[in-house]
């Protein structure tokens, strides 16, 4: 009997909605039997079984994408059992050729077997469970595209005993290596999602921003299509200092923002060509003085600094993010509603309207910005382009900061009321961290909490913002930060396969690029800053 891969992974992700809706609908159970029930059957109880899984997937499939020429993926595997057993096991996975052919016949696409080149198991291939115990430590596969012809291939990964195949027991890694196709660093332009990136200059080029390629499909990977993402890069660390001799607030570029700029054409002209913005993006210095207690004559001095780099290096507008101020320090100004306002207002006057002027929502300074008398008659929103969530840590849930319905069970804690004068198609709801657990276990499900927002029509619009960005590293979120991303794009997606089962689209980051040194080199670590 054949498996039904496709319905098998179409299954999956029904389950995690349904994780999701089955809060819509617990109310009409009738309590008495939810807390009293029927036992299960005693032998139900007693069986004990386990699984191969992966975090890559909510089934026994995970799919790959890759360019031809070079490039590689690591993905994690792990052995579960259903109850934990007296005494400790070891099993070791292998990869079975013969599941090739019944994988094949299911799927209606002719797939090659991965030859043994194409990956390799960093961690080795022995699963073991402790006495008590019911999930291994998770191991990771590399799959490399070096030498691939494009086209479809299989990597049966089982710990199934020989000549008994067992569906609970296998994950299929089912790869397909793409031709490079003209258009292929063509910048998407944001219709599906608009994409705001930021990148921490202390520890990357700005050029990473490039290798970030997406592909959008529909449920049998057929190509809509394959992009690279970010349409607003804005670069940090840039902060605002106090000088005590002069009593001026500075703006401090920093070494590494310095280099950058003083490098624009090799570090930023290659991003502004295909269409990206490129915008710095200044914080507090932690002097006690920030945007929040400066005088008059401070803003006028600040905006005229900031006016000059934004001029001078031919950047594309400012990002302001009022955090780590340190406000409250001993002889400085106390913090005022009005200060930050002005701010923003004369930052908008000095560098007119063709420059981008976006704004952080954070805390304190943020918060009063929606009350014009607070804010010294200033509507806020009228002199920027975009506002976004600044919620975003790693180990936390997602924060999804919705101003317009606050009292949605799923809206954060975090409190922002409607900026004055901002229109909700300029504010983005949602500022993601790219992993939440070493494991990634619970990015997905953190995410599925907000389908009620999509299906209720509350999202005011297509901004998606991220942390800073990072690169193909070796290490704990090696093998869940990049699908972290993807996931992302399908719980927010409304034409997504989680809303429309049968005609919705799939979302797949290609990392290929991030793996690929130049010269035939692959391996980690691409784009930290070369100065």
């Amino acid at each position: 009997m054949k498996t039904n891969y496709k319905l098998f992974r179409t299954i999956g992700a029904m389950l995690l909605a349904a994780t999701v809706l089955a809060g819509f609908t617990a109310c009409e159970t009738d309590t008495v039997e939810q807390n009293g029930g029927k036992l299960p059957d005693k032998e139900a109880i007693e069986s004990t079984y386990g699984m191969l899984r992966s975090n890559a997937s909510a089934d026994n499939t995970v799919d790959i994408l890759l360019t031809q020429g070079g490039g590689f993926v690591t993905r994690d595997f792990y052995f579960q059992q259903t109850q934990p057993t007296s005494t400790g096991f070891s099993l070791d996975v292998w990869i079975d050729p013969s599941l090739l052919n019944d994988y094949n016949a299911a799927e209606e696409v002719e797939r090659t077997l991965l030859p043994e080149t194409n990956y390799d198991f960093p961690d080795g291939k022995t699963l073991d469970l402790t006495a008590e115990g019911q999930r291994s430590a998770v191991k990771r596969v590399r799959i490399s595209s070096d030498g691939l012809e494009a086209g479809k291939y299989l990597l049966p990964l089982t710990v199934a005993a020989q000549d008994t195949p067992d569906e609970n027991k296998t994950l299929y890694y089912d790869i397909t290596i793409r031709q490079p196709q003209p258009g292929d660093n063509e910048l998407h332009d944001g219709s599906d999602f608009f994409f705001v990136f930021y990148v921490n200059t202390s520890e990357y080029q700005p050029l990473i921003a490039q290798d970030y390629l997406l592909s959008k499909t529909d449920m049998m990977m057929n190509p809509i299509w394959y992009k690279t993402i970010g349409n607003i890069i804005n670069l940090r660390i840039v902060t605002v200092t106090y000088d005590a001799v002069t009593g001026r607030a500075k703006l401090d570029l920093g070494s590494d923002m310095t280099y950058v700029l003083d490098h624009a054409v090799k570090y930023i002209r290659p991003l502004q060509e295909v269409g990206r913005k490129v915008c710095i993006s200044i914080e507090g210095g932690g002097t006690g003085l920030g945007f929040c207690n400066m005088s008059d004559g401070q803003i006028a001095d600040f905006t005229a600094q900031v006016k000059t780099v934004i001029e001078q290096f031919e950047l594309d507008g400012v990002n302001l993010w009022d955090r780590n101020a340190g406000y409250g320090k001993e002889g400085m100004p106390a913090v005022n509603t009005t200060s930050y306002p002005k701010l923003i207002k004369a930052l908008r006057e000095a560098l007119g309207s063709d420059k981008l002027l976006t704004l952080t929502v954070y805390e304190e300074p943020t918060e009063t910005f929606w009350d014009t008398e607070a804010t010294g008659g200033i509507a806020v929103g009228d002199y920027i382009d975009y506002a976004w969530s600044g919620y975003n840590s790693n180990g936390a849930d997602p924060q999804l900061l919705d101003p317009w319905h606050p009292d949605e069970s799923y809206v954060s804690d975090y409190t922002q009321k409607p900026i004055a004068g901002l229109d909700p198609s300029q504010f983005g709801c949602l500022n993601l961290a790219w992993v939440l657990a070493e494991d990634g276990m619970a990015y997905g499900d953190a995410l599925m909490n907000f389908m009620p927002w999509i299906m209720n029509s509350y999202r005011p619009n297509n901004i998606m913002v991220f942390e800073d960005l990072r690169t193909n590293l070796q290490d704990g979120y090696e093998t869940s930060w990049d699908i972290n991303l993807a996931a992302a794009l399908l719980a927010l997606d409304p034409t997504s396969m989680l809303y429309d089962m049968m005609n919705g689209c799939m979302y797949t980051f290609d990392k290929t690029q991030l793996s690929n040194l130049g010269g035939g080199v692959f391996n980690y670590g691409k784009w930290k800053k070369d100065w």
